[in-house]
């Protein structure tokens, strides 16, 4: 095996209070570094890299007073750690947003993540153990203007690596939670929710028409009752073809998709 020396600094948390008159604003922090050396390993074929050490490190500060928050990411890749994405290179701050509350009303503008139900037709999200990072970048609305209603919408580019891709997304998405709602005292918990999604993205192709406009929507249902769990979601997307000269390879089908789970648990049991 390879044989690694791993320096890794991870959550190193950090609290500040500020007070200013009679309001009070909070700094919060947490600094990630991970290194790593390598050596070669005749046995498997393993080789070593050229630099002596590779490193991931990421730098998280937020703000908070009141309704408002706002923070930032530092990220350094010197170089991306071995079997990374090699595209991650350099350092920059490619995270930062800013978002203010008041009266059921969430506004986010730069960065955030995102996911419209279980995440059929989208989802941005970060998972940094297998370099994923696609962060939006843009604005987002959420809003509750009833008990048990929930509503969101955003419009945004999606980080790659260290810029940004071509299609500008555009989401909404409901949520209706019945019992709350409705003020209903039942067992049973019944929950709707539906979503819908577009993607523009310009393209030239000098033989065959491709749609810059692709959307797709989702429809999702959950119904809770004690230990008892269900799930389903339909998802339609409209054809999306791949932006080619090549006539086999291009597909203009729409596309459709169907996710349920059935869920128990009780105290020390769950299937």
């Amino acid at each position: 095996m390879i044989r690694k020396l791993l320096l890794s600094l991870t959550a190193l948390c950090v609290s500040i209070i500020c007070f200013a008159q009679d309001n009070n604003g909070e700094f919060h922090g947490d600094f990630d570094l991970n290194m790593q050396s390598y050596q070669e390993d005749g046995l498997i074929g393993a080789e070593a890299a050229d630099e002596i050490i590779l490193s991931n490190s990421y730098l998280n500060i937020n703000y908070t007073k009141g309704k408002f928050t706002t923070g930032l990411r530092y990220e350094s890749y010197l170089n991306a750690l071995a079997d990374y994405d090699p595209e991650f290179k350099g350092n920059g701050i490619p995270y930062r947003y800013a978002t203010y509350s008041i009266d059921g009303l969430e506004i986010t503008a730069g960065n955030y993540y995102e996911q419209l139900g279980s995440g059929l037709i989208f989802r941005s999200y970060e998972e940094k153990s297998l370099g994923i990072d696609n962060a939006m970048d843009g604005v987002r609305l959420k809003y509750s203007p009833l008990k048990g209603m929930y509503l969101k919408t955003f419009i945004g580019k999606s980080r790659t690596h260290f810029t940004y891709a071509d299609g500008i997304f555009r989401g909404i998405d409901g949520e209706i939670n019945v019992n709350d709602l409705f003020s209903c005292e039942t067992k049973t918990k019944a929950i709707l929710g539906g979503s819908f999604v577009s993607r523009y993205q310009e393209r030239e192709n000098l033989i065959f028409k491709i749609p810059q406009n692709v959307s797709a929507y989702a429809s999702r249902l959950n119904i809770i009752r004690g230990g008892l769990n269900y799930y389903g979601e339909y998802a339609y997307k409209i054809n999306d073809p791949s932006n080619v000269l090549s006539e086999s390879k291009m597909n203009y089908a729409s596309g459709n998709a169907f996710t349920q789970s059935i869920t128990f648990s009780k105290k020390g049991f769950g299937v």
